[in-house]
């Protein structure tokens, strides 16, 4: 009978050692498929990740175009009102057109900028030559309203406010 205890011990032994190992192979093997989960996981957010950084480097390259284009265009706002006045003059004279009034505006279209009703008198298309240069130059201005009269083929009579805003307001 000790022979059959020591062979019982033996195999029971010998099944605890294989049960053993199998159990930490099945430990480890769902450690190693947790493991995939987490990279197949981290490798869709890497994707994902690399799609974002790929539209924010677009997006910054479109800033620094639209930002080297806004520094090619150099602008200016008036120092003061006689600057303001002058380049208006400047800008009538130029397209011989007569001023008949310029009176300072009490209400402007917004509390920062400063602004002018300008009346004068000319050529129908001299007067347009006259806006279009308003809109070209480059201390920055707002037509905010225009009124032309005229009667017949004579001159025309325009009114019209322009508003800028003052350099250190």
């Amino acid at each position: 009978m000790k022979i059959n205890v020591k062979k019982a011990l033996i195999i029971f032994a010998f099944c605890l050692i294989l049960g053993g190992f199998l159990w930490t192979q099945r430990s480890i093997s769902a450690s190693i498929m947790a493991e995939r989960k987490s990279i197949e996981a981290l490798s869709k957010q890497e994707s994902t990740l690399k799609g974002a950084v790929s539209r924010k480097y677009a997006l910054l390259d479109s800033y620094r175009d639209i930002l080297q284009k806004v520094e090619a265009f150099q602008f200016s706002f008036p120092a003061d009102n006689v600057a303001f006045f002058a380049s208006l003059e400047r800008i009538m004279a130029g397209n011989e057109l007569k001023i008949i009034k310029v009176n300072p505006v009490s209400k402007p279209s917004a509390p920062d900028r400063t602004g002018v009703q300008v009346t004068c008198e000319g050529d129908y298309y001299r007067l347009l030559n006259a806006v279009s240069e308003m809109r070209d130059n480059k201390m920055i201005v707002c037509l905010s309203s225009l009124r032309i009269t005229g009667n017949g083929s004579g001159p025309v009579s325009a009114d019209m406010s322009v508003e800028t805003i003052m350099r250190g307001k």
